[in-house]
């Protein structure tokens, strides 16, 4: 392992691992950009590896939904509207599904729900995306060589919008009224990620500022937003559960 690998192995495993994040947001992006402009050849190798394998898997039981088209001059045609996020010619298109045409009911009959209409559908959909999103070019040499490259890239990519999340928090302040009457100033800070005794991904989670008392500043003005930064940021370091 090259020195300079080892050392951002170290470097995201100590933001992992640890039980506090030693790094600045400005940090962690140069880093994650000097990674990946220093292996793109590798990373974008291995991509197009887990993206073909992704696609054959998919389209092994790809998501459609049958539809009988008809046509006033010639006999009605059975549409596929399939569920696809791969590029098609080259090009990711906005539209969610796409329609395939599998046959007409002559040719296979008028109910979608039979298993000749079914099984014909499946091919026809992988007919149609193995020939309009064809496998992207992979080393194999390349990609067996730089595992641990790749490895390391993904896994970090899988954790970025959770770590920009805490060192670049986006967040609101507003007052909180308890059943004693007592107000409390918090940061409601957006969220979307695991969060210790909290279900799910909350949406937002809290972090205590003070009470009405100790706050004399207008907690709507922008100034006092981001006099608190660097303590919602803290607070997020603190608590870092990956």
């Amino acid at each position: 392992m090259s020195y300079e690998l080892l050392y951002f192995k170290r470097r995201y495993t100590s933001i992992l691992n640890s039980q506090r994040i030693e790094t600045t947001y400005d940090e962690f992006i140069d880093s994650y950009k000097l990674y990946y402009n220093n292996y793109k050849e590798i990373i974008d190798n291995y991509d197009n590896n887990r993206i073909n394998i992704d696609k054959k898997e998919y389209l092994n039981a790809p998501h459609f939904t049958l539809h009988i088209i008809k046509n006033r001059n010639t006999t009605d045609s059975i549409i596929a509207q399939v569920k696809w996020k791969y590029s098609i010619d080259n090009k990711i298109k906005k539209l969610k599904f796409h329609s395939i045409f599998i046959g007409t009911t002559n040719q296979i009959g008028s109910n979608i729900e039979s298993d000749i209409v079914i099984t014909t559908a499946n091919e026809k959909i992988k007919e149609y995306f193995n020939e309009k999103s064809p496998e992207l070019p992979v080393d194999y040499d390349m990609l067996n060589k730089n595992l641990d490259v790749a490895e390391l890239f993904d896994l970090i990519r899988s954790k970025k919008d959770e770590i920009t999340a805490r060192l670049n928090p986006e967040f609101y302040v507003s007052k909180i009224t308890n059943k004693s009457s007592y107000k409390s100033i918090v940061a409601n800070i957006k969220w979307g990620f695991p969060y210790p005794g909290r279900n799910g991904c909350p949406r937002y989670i809290s972090f205590y500022i003070g009470s009405e008392k100790d706050v004399q500043d207008d907690i709507k003005n922008v100034k006092y937003k981001e006099m608190i930064k660097p303590k919602v940021i803290e607070y997020l370091k603190v608590n870092s559960y990956f």
